[in-house]
Parts: structure tokens; C-alpha cells; sequence
């Protein structure tokens, strides 16, 4: 059996404190009314889950207690349900540190890995063979450092890298993914911005814009008419919308849900059905939607 060489309890007090004041004003809510008509209501119903969610939190939460053996750290939250085991195995290095109070309390995400904490800004910091880091909130950082010093037969890491320099390493990281989607989302709107690419070929209408395309065989249209008004649009299924511009699929009033390469409120327009399905496809220019219908009408009539 593994000797117990340290063990401290800790009230989470950030989270009891509110957590108490919501129980208490519930219940005075509760008992400012008639019992007999009160109990019988929703807001009755309401309170006394409200309730129970706090108790349950207050019993999962309300307490940090850390646990050091000869061979593990374990800091357990309330009861014992939620907790976190630490083997000193896998412990590369460790050293006391200062938390910011942004850091937050409970458990919550830490530059390079997890923090486990009650309250207060100390904390025991571990370096693992992972590269991830896991610092365990305590009152008691001297005592808890002497504990695992004891355990791990391991001096306290002077080389142990501020988590300061870990937040700054990951602003950055976040700073480039931010820039990597804004320069994508970028090139996708001046793609979805330009004209689409309409050829005809042989045997098919071949369009594209963007991440969208469609191919139409002449000898599968069902019809290819020239319109000057279409059905109002509703949701976009899988498409780009941008002023004007749209591009992929979308719902359309009385049609159903079909692919459009338009700029809305540019007429005409060329509709081409494939039974139900259809394909819409203008350009700015009308002059040059005209010239597309001709020529595509002159395809269909060549094939038939």
C-alpha cells in the first residue's frame, strides 16, 4: 500500500460563496409563500431542482483535497467523483509557481496543459513526459513542494519554464490559426465574388464557382428557359452568400432546393431543369446571360 506523506483539504471558495447564496435566497423564496398554494405551482417545482442542482454541485465542488503518496498526487473535488491522478512516473520536473487570477478556479485550461484549484493564486506546478503541464492549487505550496521533493526524490526545477512564456507561445499559435481562417474565409469571398465559369462543351453545360460545380448533360435537361424574375430564396443548404453574389445550394420558393451561380437582383436569369432539380446561372453583364442562353439552346436543338 502506497505511504501518505501529505494530505490537505481546501474549501473552493469562489464557488461555494455563490453557490450558498443562490441556495439561501431559493429557499427564501420558497418559504415567502403559502406552502400549501406555492407547492402546488411550477415556480415551486423550479426552486426545488434549482436546489438540488446547487447541493449536488456544492458536494461535487465545494472542496479541493490533495493527496500525496510515495507514488502519486491525487486532487479530488468534493465527494471523490471528479479527480485527477498524477504519476510521479510521468513527472518530468516540478516547481512552485503564481497563477493569474484570469486563470480562474476549479478546473479550467492553463498555457501548456490543466489547473487544479480551491482558491488563492499558489500552485505546484508539473512538467510531464507528455510536454503538458498540470499545476495543482494549494495554501500550502512549501509543504506541497516538500511532499513531492519526498516522493519523487526530485529537487525543484529551477529550469522550469514560466507559464508566462507559455501563454506568450500560445497567443502567438492562436494569432496565426486566427489569421490562417481569416485568410481562407478571404480567398473564399473573391472566388465567390467572381463571375462563374460557364462552358459548353460538346455533350454538357459545365459551370463551377468557387467550391461549387455542376455538370448537365444536354440529353438530361428536361428544359433551358430564359427568366426575368425567379421565386423568392430561402435558406442557404450549402452555398456562399455575399450581397448580391450566391453561389451552391439553396431553397427556392415553389421549386425546392436547386443550385444557383447568380447575382440576385441582376435579370435575366437561365434556369435549366433536370426534373425537379434545377440550375440557376447569370452574370452581371445581361448582355452576356443572353448570349449563354442563346448558345446553349443552340447545343440542346444540335443534339436532339
Amino acid at each position: 500500500m502506497s505511504e501518505k506523506l501529505y494530505r490537505r483539504t481546501q474549501v473552493v471558495w469562489p464557488g461555494v460563496v455563490p453557490l450558498v447564496f443562490v441556495s439561501v435566497l431559493l429557499v427564501w423564496v420558497y418559504f415567502e409563500h403559502d406552502s400549501s398554494q406555492y407547492a402546488q405551482t411550477p415556480y415551486a417545482v423550479g426552486a426545488g431542482i434549482g436546489l438540488a442542482v446547487l447541493l449536488v454541485s456544492l458536494l461535487l465542488f465545494g472542496t479541493l483535497t490533495v493527496t500525496v503518496t510515495d507514488d502519486a498526487l491525487v486532487a479530488s473535488f468534493g465527494v471523490g467523483l471528479v479527480r485527477k491522478r498524477l504519476q510521479f512516473s510521468d513527472v518530468v520536473s516540478f516547481a512552485r509557481v503564481r497563477t493569474r487570477w484570469f486563470n480562474g478556479w476549479g478546473i479550467h485550461g492553463y498555457p501548456g496543459g490543466m489547473l487544479y484549484n480551491a482558491s488563492g493564486l499558489s500552485a505546484v506546478e508539473f512538467k510531464t513526459a507528455s510536454g503538458r503541464y498540470v499545476a495543482i492549487g494549494t495554501v500550502e505550496p512549501d509543504a506541497l513542494a516538500d511532499a513531492v521533493r519526498q516522493a519523487t526524490g526530485k529537487s525543484e526545477s529551477l529550469a522550469h519554464e514560466p507559464a508566462a512564456q507559455r501563454r506568450s507561445r500560445s497567443i502567438v499559435v492562436a494569432i496565426a490559426i486566427a489569421g490562417a481562417a481569416l485568410a481562407f474565409a478571404g480567398v473564399m469571398i473573391y472566388f465567390g465574388m467572381q463571375a462563374p465559369d460557364v462552358t459548353l462543351t460538346t455533350d454538357a453545360l459545365e459551370v463551377s464557382s468557387g467550391m461549387y460545380s455542376n455538370t448537365i448533360l444536354y440529353s438530361a435537361m428536361s428544359s433551358a428557359t430564359l427568366e426575368n424574375t425567379i421565386p423568392r430564396i430561402g435558406l442557404k443548404t450549402n452555398g456562399f452568400a455575399a450581397g448580391n453574389a450566391l453561389r451552391g445550394s439553396f431553397d427556392v420558393d415553389g421549386w425546392g432546393n436547386g443550385r444557383l451561380y447568380i447575382n440576385r437582383d441582376v435579370p435575366p436569369f437561365v434556369v435549366v431543369r433536370v426534373g425537379r432539380p434545377f440550375v440557376v446561372i447569370n452574370f452581371k453583364d445581361a448582355e452576356r446571360t443572353r448570349a449563354l442562353y442563346s448558345d446553349l439552346t443552340a447545343h440542346i436543338d444540335r443534339r436532339r
